[in-house]
């Protein structure tokens, strides 16, 4: 359960902090094994201040929807992208060193910026 009240924490009613950026891409999700049959489910819909939908791919973004889609990790694994926009402090947060490491686990993608770029972004 741990994890679910997390998530709902961090995402109430599926509403991202970052509501300024706006589609697909940055759509409220969770990925589980299973998806929206894992064992798990229980514990998100528990917790839930927002409905659980069925993430099909190449969903909508979910902002001013009330809704957080649930994809199976097994049809969908997660994967970096833009890796030079990634593993480095927000705008509203500041994460710390242990999750800037996290950057040398990500393989360079062929984004354009992910060469040269990203290290710009670590504080």
């Amino acid at each position: 359960g741990s994890f679910a009240k997390k998530f709902w924490e961090l995402c109430p009613k599926g509403v991202r902090r970052d509501v300024q950026d706006v589609g697909g891409e940055y759509r409220s999700v969770v990925g589980l094994p299973g998806g929206i049959h894992s064992s798990l489910m229980p514990e998100l819909r528990a917790a839930a201040t927002a409905k659980v939908v069925e993430g099909k791919g190449n969903d909508a973004d979910t902002l001013g929807t009330d809704a957080v889609l649930v994809y199976d990790t097994t049809q969908f694994p997660a994967h970096v992208a833009e890796k030079y926009h990634q593993f480095h402090d927000d705008m509203l947060d500041q994460y710390g060193s242990a999750y800037h490491a996290l950057r040398h686990f990500a393989d360079t993608t062929q984004c354009p910026g992910d060469q040269s770029s990203w290290p710009f972004f670590i504080s």
